[in-house]
């Protein structure tokens, strides 16, 4: 695990320069890692899917549609606490669904603090009231997210404006960047 840990570069974007070189690391199933600012405490999350829900929430009525994204995260140095409100599903034309982090679900991911080494996983649940979502971001409070996933599924017209686009994405130099990061180039 240490070697696996030793090989992964923390870029201001949290994505590992290793994977880059390897595959996307927007795909759905891929690792990135967030450090908190001024601590050196790492979280890795992994966003397995975005779907459209088949889990009833007590208590809550959906005004649009229900979606969720399946998601792991792992503390990885140092006692993580996951921020649920930080995560949005984004559709195509860039409409933002907030995650649904107030409302308690068996199956939702907890917002417990982890001990270093620890993983918790779970489902994340947006209330889609018009675009159907495509992305899953990771935002934290900058113009830009520091975490995303994108790539699944035909993306190619997928159209992202300045607040969705990774910063420095190092995939967007591979031979095959994913749709998200050859846009950041237009």
């Amino acid at each position: 695990m240490a070697a696996a840990a030793a090989m992964m570069l923390l870029v201001g974007t949290g994505i590992p320069a290793a994977f880059a070189a390897a595959k996307c690391p927007h795909m759905f199933g891929s690792q990135q890692r967030v450090a908190d600012a001024g601590a050196p405490v790492v979280q890795e999350w992994t966003a397995i899917d975005l779907q459209r829900g088949a889990d009833l929430l007590p208590g809550y009525s959906a005004v649009g549609k229900l979606w969720e994204a399946g998601v792991s995260v792992s503390a990885m140095n140092g006692a993580v606490t996951p921020i649920i409100p930080n995560f949005q599903a984004v559709s195509r034309s860039g409409v933002r669904y907030p995650a649904l982090w107030q409302v308690p679900s068996p199956n939702g991911i907890p917002s417990t603090t982890l001990a270093d080494g620890q993983t918790s996983t779970g489902k994340l649940y947006f209330d889609v009231t018009a675009d159907d979502p495509v992305a899953l971001i990771y935002t934290t409070g900058t113009p830009r997210p520091v975490m995303m996933w994108c790539c699944s599924g035909p993306m190619l017209d997928m159209q992202m404006g300045p607040g969705m686009q990774m910063g420095d994405c190092q995939c967007k130099e591979s031979a095959t960047p994913c749709a998200c990061c050859e846009l950041q180039a237009t």
